[in-house]
């Protein structure tokens, strides 16, 4: 569908954790569609294959390192994205790691810490330096990524179910926030997908997660990426504080 549009054409696009498999599948829709595309990834050679993919494609694109966790290189990557383009019309957070899959009494607290730093403090620090560009343009798409374990927690994945859940919250109060100078800001909650994530999880706990799902499959990064990119263009314009499920019928509310 994103394919057949050319919606960003002229935009300045931020994934946050775009080497990753949802976020490097979104980067390269978003391309197709006309976008500058800064992926900014922890893993700079996974980064930079991407811009390189893209650019083989006839896309535009730049990879930038940044730990989501150091605000100072937040702030490094959103001046320098800033000073090349003079602009960010949209950001996209994909940016996530699951942590320890074990009960409470065995989770450690450097586990609690560095899964709530990258999911959700990354989160923030994204958000705040890139709200004072979009406040001054009037005018912004910020989209977060959570999990349907933010809504639908499960068990033994304490840190990453809290973490998601607070994504959740944060995107509705930082829509509610940033409404008068028309920035939209949403929020997109996956199921299970077919990702290098999964190689994360224990076999339990896939067979668990996509035996929840009604449409009897595991999604495609590219069915995520589409919703990622509907809710950034202009076709959303009416659409903010709100959570996407996009989770073949897993939790609908």
């Amino acid at each position: 569908m994103s394919t057949c549009y050319k919606r960003f054409v002229g935009k300045v696009v931020l994934i946050v954790g775009g080497a990753g498999g949802m976020g490097s599948v979104a980067a390269k829709e978003f391309a197709k569609e006309g976008a500058k595309v800064i992926i900014t990834d922890i893993d700079l050679v996974r980064a930079t294959k991407v811009v390189e993919e893209i650019s083989a494609s006839g896309g535009e694109a730049l990879a930038l390192k940044c730990d989501v966790t150091r605000s100072s290189e937040v702030r490094e990557v959103v001046d320098a994205v800033v000073n090349k383009y003079g602009k960010i019309d949209v950001l996209v957070y994909f940016t996530g790691i699951l942590g320890e899959v074990a009960p409470i009494w065995e989770s450690s607290e450097e586990n609690w810490d560095r899964v709530m730093n990258v999911n959700l403090k990354g989160a923030f620090l994204f958000c705040r330096e890139v709200a004072k560009h979009m406040v001054k343009q009037k005018s912004g798409k910020i989209v977060t990524i959570s999990s349907v374990a933010g809504k639908d927690p499960n068990p033994n994945m304490l840190a990453y179910d809290a973490s998601k859940a607070g994504l959740i919250g944060f995107t509705r109060g930082l829509a509610l926030e940033l409404a008068p100078y028309n920035i939209n800001v949403n929020c997109v909650a996956p199921g299970i997908t077919e990702t290098p994530f999964l190689k994360f999880m224990t076999e339990e706990a896939k067979m668990r997660s996509a035996s929840l799902v009604p449409l009897g499959r595991i999604a495609k990064p590219e069915e995520i990426a589409r919703v990622v990119l509907f809710l950034a263009s202009d076709e959303a314009s009416y659409v903010t504080g709100a959570t996407w499920n996009v989770t073949g019928g897993r939790c609908p509310y």
